[in-house]
């Protein structure tokens, strides 16, 4: 059985990809998300940086903005969204932050000439503090806007504990290094770490692996590119081993 762990809407779509391989799947959404009321006002002379599908959204939706904006984005998915709907000036398109890094710190002269050296970061409550101690060490000022809030759940379902006990689940998937974190802490808190330290954590990236593996999970994998669809693929390679 596979362990799903996304919020609760994009946990269901999941499980239904899943059960359509012929595999079984159990939910147990370890954060919900929370809409913000946010400023529709912003500064269009900075530099918007986007870095998950959801801000995508939300940028899209609640802001009015000219189309030639300029946006650095990172998921392919969310330059997908941002390209849909009429945004003509996305700088770069990285596939994770690592590449969005390197980008800036090759093109910083150029970028900072062009565009001042102040980023807008949409972004939820939940912050990739390093992320952005990087991009000040690059010699951006980063303005910190929170479109959407992160609930993260304190204990597991009770249905979640009794499969985890029992090793009915031999597979999670792990889709950011906050619920990668959330899930450690759960399983420490419910003395289950004996019996999931030898599960299949199959994860979005190295650095949610990361994570996993710091924590003393001895079975992680993580995808070619940080995709749900390359997820799926390694899932029904990994499986098939």
């Amino acid at each position: 059985m596979i362990l799903i762990t996304r919020p609760k809407n994009e946990a269901k779509k999941l499980k239904k990809k899943i059960e359509e391989l012929g595999y079984d799947a159990h939910i147990d959404s370890l954060s919900k998300i929370s809409n913000i009321n946010i400023d529709r006002v912003l500064n269009s002379k900075k530099t918007v940086l986007i870095s998950s599908q959801r801000a995508a959204r939300i940028f899209i939706e609640k802001y009015s903005l000219r189309p030639n904006i300029p946006i650095l984005v990172i998921g392919n998915s969310s330059y997908q969204k941002l390209k849909t709907a009429g945004f003509s000036n996305i700088l770069y398109k990285a596939k994770d932050s690592n590449q969005l890094l390197r980008y800036l710190t090759k093109n910083l002269t150029q970028l900072e000439k062009k565009y001042g050296s102040k980023l807008v970061y949409m972004t939820g409550s939940v912050l990739n503090q390093k992320f952005i101690k990087n991009l000040n060490a690059i010699g951006y000022e980063v303005e910190k806007t929170i479109v959407y809030k992160t609930i993260f759940k304190s204990s597991f379902n009770n249905s979640t504990v009794q499969l985890l006990k029992n090793k009915k689940i031999n597979v999670c998937l792990i889709y950011s290094q906050q619920n990668a974190e959330r899930l450690c802490k759960l399983i420490l808190n419910q003395n289950l770490f004996h019996k999931c330290k030898n599960l299949l954590i199959l994860t979005l990236s190295k650095n949610i692996s990361n994570v996993m593996k710091k924590n003393g999970y001895l079975n992680v994998v993580h995808s070619f590119q940080p995709t749900q669809a390359s997820l799926m693929q390694k899932l029904k390679k990994t499986i098939l081993l």
